[in-house]
């Protein structure tokens, strides 16, 4: 009797269903819970958008890499991915399967945050763009930590928050060419603040951004197999 190879999707499955359970019995999600809170806590204070926008743009550089980057990290540190690469499981199941359970609840955070912190903390209904804007940056952001994860698994979870708050924000802010590469840019750009017509050109940025990262991420993890 011979073993059935596992599908793509039940791997997927496998994976992100662990990975869920590790991360109801860790202590990310609490933390990553009250980092979440900090715009609606800031906003009943200074009832004011743009200052609340500011800081959900750092929660936004914090957030992914915490679940992201540091889950993927430890999968690689923990040689669990030593073990997957002896199943007859796609190479590449790890860091989708990663991805896929944790990015959206990165994503979902964000966009909550941003909400309560807008319309209970000031008072108004965000605008709907400025909710895309910020679904869009956790989901790039995600893609990105993964990437970061594979390269450096020890350190991902800083070296990814080192790098989207002391060189993708300042590089945003540069009045060149260069801070297209920038996340956060596209982020404002998406949301209506730095140029009302800007949505299309901006989404398509990001996804070049996570689809380059992910790429990275996929070849790192090549290379780890071999």
């Amino acid at each position: 009797m011979t073993n059935r190879v596992p599908s793509t999707a039940s791997a997927l499955l496998t994976i992100m269903g662990v990975t869920w359970r590790r991360l109801s019995r860790g202590r990310a999600m609490w933390v990553a819970g009250v980092i979440a809170c900090a715009p609606f806590l800031f906003a009943t204070v200074t009832h004011n958008i743009e200052p609340v926008r500011a800081v959900l743009t750092l929660v936004m550089c914090l957030l992914p890499p915490i679940f992201v980057a540091s889950a993927i990290g430890e999968e690689i540190e923990d040689r669990t991915s030593t073990y997957l690469w002896s199943r007859p499981l796609p190479r590449w199941t790890l860091l989708v399967g990663k991805l896929l359970a944790l990015a959206p609840i990165a994503t979902a955070l964000l966009v909550l945050g941003w909400l309560l912190a807008t319309k209970i903390g000031i008072g108004i209904m965000p605008p709907g763009r400025s909710m895309l804007a910020f679904a869009a940056g956790g989901l790039a952001i995600s893609a990105v930590s993964a990437g970061i994860g594979t390269i450096v698994p020890r350190h991902g979870m800083a070296l990814s928050i080192v790098y989207f708050i002391v060189i993708d924000l300042p590089v945003g802010w540069i009045p060149a060419a260069v801070h297209s590469i920038s996340v956060t840019r596209q982020v404002r750009l998406i949301s209506g603040h730095d140029d009302p017509a800007a949505i299309g050109e901006p989404l398509i940025t990001l996804a070049v951004i996570a689809a380059l990262w992910l790429a990275i991420g996929l070849l790192r993890l090549r290379r780890l197999e071999a």
